[in-house]
């Protein structure tokens, strides 16, 4: 998409209220953002590539559908990761799934979100670090620091109590911390920019 393009411009929010309107060009324009950093968020859950690309399609065929129930009061972000854990979930439960997260598989072709972080300590390790520790701690941690959700944000799209996230949260700082050790701690997390740098926007 050409630069000088104003559709580029326009958060998401913006894009979502003109997809609801019947605007085919913004739903693909939230699309693109999001459709690396949700494979990215998806794949440690499902097992393979696979199935994460699938549930990424039907993530967005599904809210193409619905987006006339978008209610604008509300981030896009925390509306489009709500569905996707929903349909994760029942991906996992009908067993379409692998059973093993290879936690240390980087998702294919797909960068890093924190590769582009510059002088951050920690580069692309941290996001390694982060899978490390298993899937929920992972999801929690990508949803706070790479895509810059609130604690009430993160209850919505987990189906959890804030202070079941906030006791989460804590404890996935503290494992990363550990393995990365003293000298590169959470402050080192990248930015919601690098996230969304990693969309290729």
């Amino acid at each position: 998409m050409a630069e000088n393009d104003p559709i580029a411009e326009r958060t998401d929010e913006e894009l979502a209220r003109e997809a609801r309107a019947g605007s085919r060009r913004s739903f693909e324009e939230l699309a693109n953002r999001y459709k690396r950093r949700l494979f990215a968020y998806l794949r440690p859950r499902l097992g393979s590539d696979q199935d994460a690309e699938d549930a990424v399609q039907d993530t967005f065929l599904k809210l193409y559908r619905n987006i006339g129930s978008y209610d604008p009061a509300y981030r896009f972000s925390t509306w489009l990761y709500t569905s996707a854990n929903r349909l994760a979930i029942d991906s996992f439960r009908r067993g379409r799934a692998a059973r093993t997260v290879l936690v240390s598989d980087r998702g294919g072709d797909i960068p890093d979100p924190a590769a582009a972080g510059e002088g951050e300590p920690g580069g692309s390790g941290l996001w390694d670090a982060a899978r490390t520790l298993g899937e929920s701690r992972f999801r929690v941690l990508w949803l706070r620091y790479g895509e810059d959700m609130t604690i009430e944000e993160i209850a919505a799209v987990l189906g959890r109590t804030q202070l079941a996230v906030r006791v989460l949260l804590h404890r996935a700082r503290t494992g990363l911390a550990g393995k990365l050790g003293p000298a590169v701690r959470c402050a080192a997390r990248p930015q919601p920019e690098t996230a969304r740098g990693a969309a290729g926007h």
